[in-house]
């Protein structure tokens, strides 16, 4: 069973968020990389692990479905609803800024390993709750990492313009990658109590 494009667009925007609102904030910090240089190391960690982590869940998740088959589905309804409520809970919670740079290069590998595997990790249950709904991997953890990538390079580029606006920005669209977010695994667990047809 498939997943149309269009969703799986929505699910890659939806977990770029977090990345996007670090890498925005990380182009404040100073340091001595070029912009170029501080978007190229911010998409391909951001990026590489929005790809692979979906992938590492959904194969782990693989070896458990044969002794979940006929809750496959409503597991993967729980793992996607649990994705879209912790991004909608935390656009809500109000938090002090605090200054996010580190001791030293913002965008240096070392320093970009830790919130790269942050922000990935709802792409990692992303893709566990996609082999539990018996959909493929490949095509979304691509996309996942392709748009993932984009967006963290590109809010880089932008700087300081968005880290302005971030809280609000970030915030509204946190919600509704959440809510689309829920409304798939909703849409998962109707076709599989056959209450809307497959498509």
């Amino acid at each position: 069973m498939t997943m149309g494009f269009c969703e799986t667009l929505l699910i890659a925007f939806g977990v770029s968020i977090d990345a996007a609102a670090v890498s925005a904030s990380g182009s404040l910090c100073p340091g001595k990389y070029s912009k170029r240089h501080c978007a190229f190391n911010a998409a391909l960690f951001f990026g590489g692990f929005q790809f692979f982590m979906p992938l590492a869940g959904f194969y782990a998740a693989s070896f458990l479905t044969g002794f979940a088959d006929k809750f496959d589905n409503i597991i993967a309804f729980i793992l996607l609803t649990m994705v879209g409520g912790k991004m909608i809970w935390e656009s809500c919670r109000k938090e002090d800024d605090k200054n996010s740079c580190p001791m030293g290069e913002f965008f240096s590998p070392v320093h970009l390993i830790i919130p790269a595997v942050a922000t990935s990790l709802d792409a990692l249950a992303i893709g566990a709750g996609l082999a539990f709904a018996d959909k493929p991997i490949w095509f979304p953890s691509a996309a996942m990492g392709i748009v993932t990538a984009a967006v963290s390079a590109t809010c880089v580029m932008l700087g300081k313009k968005l880290a302005e606006r971030k809280s609000n920005m970030a915030d509204k669209l946190a919600v509704t990658g959440g809510v689309v977010i829920i409304l798939i695994g909703v849409k998962i667990v109707l076709q599989h109590f056959e209450l809307i047809p497959l498509f």
